[in-house]
């Protein structure tokens, strides 16, 4: 007999990332100069790389408690408070993750109900319309205007509300627009929230790339405590990718289901990760400062010579790691253009679309290759340009 297995609908209907067919356009070549990573060519400051040599050293690497490291929940819950003016309590409102990837789907597992809509601001980061699929909810694009810096219309949101709308999900510095929301917009969206008895989900993994403001967030408003998720991690600010170490915090109630689920999917995270997180909460501050700083400068020398290309348009950045430039002068889809650099210019870019289709006529291009790549791949990017811009 054939076993014939049939998959989860919600599972299977997962559209496929539009790094794919760039991953495949990449194979063989040599010599890329990659902006397209959102993975940081840098090492972690030395305070965190000689914490965990000091852990590893001990040859000790059993499970941890199930939902963090106490001490490590303590200390992030104090950072909350001081940096974030986010009061979480570290038994109960606080969970520690693989990543905020982990966070963001357990989240949006245990809230969200099949045929809950749920509102993305578009461009988006492509993980959070799979995961509103593999959630069985529906993701309704709100259309954000490169002319408005991208920052959002009210007027729009409003006409996207329906009955079952649920929550709204953003990610703030942005991925992959590269701009911040004010601390007057985040008002504005508190009190479009609660008038609208919305969730909001708010992912702040960016948040220490905050160039030209102080960041805030959403979840320090007093009236938004019991109705916020934000969600952070470690991996950007303190270059710990591949240490994968995040966090979630939310209402008590909803996250002792959350915590649930995580043990169902992850038991606990590995330790050495939370020894990375917990020497980061006490890394010096001149460590970070000059991580941000470099990126600060990386961020506008792109910026600067992407803006210099005949007909090509760009929001300013004001934190994260991206641009997001028009390229609809160049005549081809995005993913077009983003196979056409590979081939012609040896420069990899994503295309807008992977931020959902409204990304169109735009690629997102990266500072997290080496000062010289991205050198090499801006000088490549202008001689292409000058050759195949259409007239």
């Amino acid at each position: 007999m054939t076993l014939n297995i049939q998959t989860v609908p919600e599972i299977e209907n997962i559209p496929e990332s539009k790094r794919v067919p760039i991953l495949r356009a990449c194979e063989g070549k040599e010599d890329l100069a990659n902006l397209a990573a959102g993975n940081p060519d840098m090492e972690m400051p030395d305070f965190i790389t000689e914490r965990l040599k000091e852990h590893i050293k001990t040859g000790l690497m059993p499970y941890t408690h199930y939902y963090g490291l106490p001490k490590l929940r303590t200390a992030l819950s104090q950072n909350l408070e001081d940096e974030w003016r986010i009061k979480a309590n570290p038994e109960t409102e606080l969970l520690i993750t693989i990543g905020v990837s982990e966070a963001l789907y357990l989240i949006m597992r245990t809230i969200l109900h099949p045929g809950d809509e749920i509102l993305l601001p578009s461009p988006h980061y492509g993980s959070y319309y799979q995961n509103c699929i593999a959630c069985g909810a529906k993701p309704v694009l709100v259309p954000l205007d490169e002319q408005n810096n991208f920052d959002p219309d009210f007027d729009l949101t409003e006409k996207a509300i329906t009955p079952k709308t649920k929550a709204l999900l953003f990610c703030n510095p942005n991925n992959p627009l590269g701009t911040v929301w004010s601390k007057e917009i985040l008002e504005k969206l508190a009190e479009f929230a609660l008038r609208h008895d919305l969730i909001i989900l708010m992912d702040e993994i960016y948040r220490e790339f905050t160039f030209y403001d102080e960041p805030f967030s959403i979840g320090s408003i007093p009236e938004m405590r019991d109705r916020t998720f934000t969600l952070g991690g470690f991996s950007k600010s303190y270059m710990m990718m591949g240490l994968r170490t995040g966090f979630v915090t939310g209402p008590a109630a909803v996250m002792e289901a959350v915590k649930k689920l995580h043990y169902c999917i992850t038991f606990c995270c590995p330790i050495s990760g939370q020894i990375g997180a917990l020497a980061a909460l006490e890394c010096p501050t001149e460590e970070m400062a000059r991580i941000k700083a470099d990126f600060k400068n990386r961020i506008e020398v792109l910026y600067q010579a992407v803006i210099s290309i005949s007909g090509v348009t760009c929001a300013q950045p004001k934190g994260a790691f991206y641009i997001f430039p028009n390229f609809s002068a160049f005549g081809k889809s995005a993913m077009d253009l983003a196979i056409d650099m590979i081939e012609k210019a040896n420069v990899i870019a994503l295309p807008g679309t992977e931020f959902g289709e409204l990304g169109e006529s735009h690629l997102r291009l990266s500072v997290c290759a080496r000062p010289d790549r991205i050198k090499l791949g801006i000088s490549r990017l202008q001689e292409y340009a000058t050759k195949y811009l259409k007239n």
